[in-house]
């Protein structure tokens, strides 16, 4: 059974349900990420992930957007 990763992320710039809906479908995109949940109210995106995914890959996938992305350190 394949091992999946979960995370946290803050996300910046987030002011909608819009907003958070691009951010679950661009975060959707990169390599490795099984789904993704938004909370606009928190500003933090969960990630479910079938292997590491460093956050500057992430933050690729935010490009041509103005939002931001940072992991949430336990």
């Amino acid at each position: 059974m394949e091992k999946l990763l979960l995370h946290t992320y803050y996300i910046g710039g987030m002011s909608c349900g819009g907003c958070a809906t691009t951010v679950k479908n661009k975060l959707s995109t990169a390599a490795g990420v099984r789904s993704v949940k938004v909370d606009l109210g928190k500003k933090q995106a969960e990630i479910t992930s079938s292997q590491a995914i460093k956050t500057e890959t992430l933050q690729d996938a935010l490009s041509k957007t103005h939002y931001t992305i940072a992991e949430l350190r336990a």
